[in-house]
């Protein structure tokens, strides 16, 4: 893949962390006694486990008068399980109707993004890999039905005569003289297919946070495109996640300011 030309670019962005990930109808034959084998998939590249708690199917819906999302559980909880990297930069996370895959900072938090062009070719490589797995021990597809891909940024104002306001980050952070105290702004816009219907959302969220590791105030702003792709395969889950990835950029340029993108080294 090759990044798209139009796209928004920065040669410093304040980029914390992607997800990309997919959620598919649970295997009927998978127990957690088989995760051993599904982290053996992965075990090269992912050599470390942890376990964690479940997340719990979501779906964006629409024509609910009061919910935006839609989340239901049933059955025995399931395990989630992360795989990581020998550096943990990076890892699998994955249940039994999830696969997620996330790059984040660590350390001393110079390690560079890989970059969205090389994290789809990868994830969808693992995915095909779960998929094998999945029809080999249960003779069953994956059937993906949601999709989702998240950018969360760690925007540090700093301090003295450089230090930005709210208002000086968020484009839409229009306080005037009296910036408050801490924030916690989230909106949603409806993502709609070729012929004008409905099937995801990009979601905006910026709050002030505290950084645990430094003590430095930050904003965190976080933005997720999450729906359904055309159907349930494989590439109709890629194809949304590349939609996604190119409307999370976009909200992300549109909703900080000029004086932060010089800052990060906007270059188109």
């Amino acid at each position: 893949m090759t990044r798209p030309e139009h796209l928004p670019d920065f040669t410093n962005p304040p980029l914390n962390e992607v997800v990309l990930g997919i959620q598919f109808a649970p295997s009927r034959t998978f127990q957690r006694i088989f995760a051993y084998e599904v982290w053996q998939l992965y075990r090269d590249a992912f050599p470390h486990v942890q376990e964690h708690p479940p997340l719990m199917p979501t779906f964006e819906t629409f024509g609910l008068p009061s919910a935006q999302q839609f989340n239901i559980g049933f059955g025995p909880e399931p395990t989630r399980f992360w795989f990581l990297s020998p550096k943990q930069e990076e890892l699998i996370q994955f249940q039994n109707d999830k696969l997620l895959h996330n790059w984040r900072k660590v350390g001393d938090q110079t390690n560079q993004y890989p970059r969205f062009e090389k994290m789809i070719v990868n994830f969808e490589k693992e995915i095909k890999t779960l998929e094998n797995y999945f029809m080999s021990s249960a003779r069953q597809k994956l059937e993906i039905n949601q999709c989702e891909i998240s950018y969360i940024n760690h925007i540090y104002p700093g301090t003295g005569d450089d230090a930005l306001r709210l208002t000086d980050i968020l484009r839409f952070a229009q306080f005037g003289a009296q910036q408050p105290d801490d924030i916690s702004i989230s909106f949603r816009n409806t993502i709609y297919d070729e012929h004008q219907r409905p099937m995801g959302r990009v979601i905006c969220e910026a709050q002030t946070a505290i950084n645990n590791l430094d003590q430095r105030s930050m904003v965190v702003l976080t933005i997720t495109a999450r729906g359904a792709p055309r159907d349930t395969t494989i590439s109709s889950a890629l194809n949304f996640l590349k939609l996604g990835r190119e409307m999370v950029v976009k909200t992300f340029t549109e909703v900080t300011t000029d004086l932060c993108h010089e800052r990060w080294g906007r270059t188109q």
